[in-house]
């Protein structure tokens, strides 16, 4: 097996602080973890914020911890509550984890939550909710760290939504790898039930996608964010950055990530607006990548006839419409 490795950052190298920052953030990025949204009231004010980075700390007593940052609008309001909610996201949620990723707007506009442990904010459909009194606040670096125990807390069987290298993900079972022949495959017990669209589209994309994914550092992109990104943009070039971001399905942070190695690649330029434009290097590179993708869809799909195709690219159309 051949493992690819990247340049070594020392956090004390002669860099712009803007830059090692990006480059820290996505060397943490390669941890994976759930996605929370963390809420709070007090004196009739509300805030919430998506976050990463909270962790348990102790089984007896329940105690659990997640960070703020100290520039945070938020974070005047989360010293003052006594308590504070962190909702684990399910997977089906990424909506909720951009509109609290957001700033200005009142995020909890039409959400029909219920009032947890100091009237914190419980929303509905997490697939974990915990609720806690504030214990601690300890000081760490640009960051807060806001110690809670629990007092009450519940569970959905829902799966949760991730978050790796600045882009959402989904739990699935892990292949098993091993070096031994594998065992004869036992045929399954055929269901009596159909099977789902959602499941069926769902398989077709994780296969067809495995061999285009398995160029993409050929093709010059280190991530599939930076690929999706590029994509997006020259498919829509006036879309919103919050737009891009939920077509990738990567957080605000990711779609920085993206445009900045983007642009370091020559790939885009970023306006004194604040818009993006494909260089002719970025349009070059995403006709090969749709050159490289129309030769590896015709591999895969050389065995149905045109009318079958016809019929599956009109159904897929239909639904992307909705």
């Amino acid at each position: 097996m051949t493992t690819v490795t990247t340049p070594t950052h020392d956090a004390s190298a002669q860099a712009s602080a803007a830059d090692e920052r990006r480059a820290f953030r996505r060397a943490l990025g390669h941890f994976a973890t759930g996605v929370t949204v963390i809420t709070a009231q007090c004196e009739g004010q509300l805030a919430g914020m998506t976050a990463n980075s909270f962790s348990s700390v102790s089984l007896d007593p329940p105690l659990v911890l997640w960070s703020i940052d100290k520039s945070s609008h938020s974070l005047p309001l989360f010293e003052r509550a006594e308590h504070f909610a962190v909702n684990v996201l399910a997977a089906d949620q990424i909506d909720l984890a951009s509109r609290f990723a957001r700033s200005g707007a009142d995020k909890f506009a039409g959400i029909g939550w219920r009032a947890g442990a100091g009237g914190a904010p419980c929303l509905p459909g997490a697939a974990a909710t915990f609720e806690c009194r504030k214990q601690a606040r300890i000081e760490a670096g640009d960051h807060f760290i806001l110690l809670g125990r629990v007092e009450r807390y519940e569970c959905a069987d829902r799966d949760p939504l991730l978050f790796a290298h600045g882009r959402f993900g989904l739990a699935v079972d892990y292949p098993v790898i091993a070096a031994d022949p594998p065992a004869p495959v036992v045929p399954a017990v055929p269901s009596t039930d159909p099977p789902t669209m959602l499941g069926l589209l769902w398989d077709a994309f994780t296969v067809m996608s495995h061999d285009f994914q398995s160029e993409r550092e050929a093709l010059g992109l280190v991530s599939v964010s930076q690929g999706r990104v590029i994509s997006l943009i020259e498919r829509f070039p006036n879309a919103s950055a919050e737009a891009i971001a939920r077509k990738a399905y990567i957080s605000p942070q990711g779609l920085e990530d993206a445009v900045q190695a983007l642009a370091e690649a020559d790939f885009l330029r970023v306006e004194a607006d604040g818009s993006w434009r494909l260089t002719d290097a970025g349009r070059a590179h995403v006709a090969r990548r749709r050159q490289r993708a129309v030769a590896i869809e015709a591999s895969q799909l050389k065995e149905f006839s045109a009318a079958e195709l016809e019929t599956a690219t009109r159904v897929l159309r239909a639904l992307g419409r909705n």
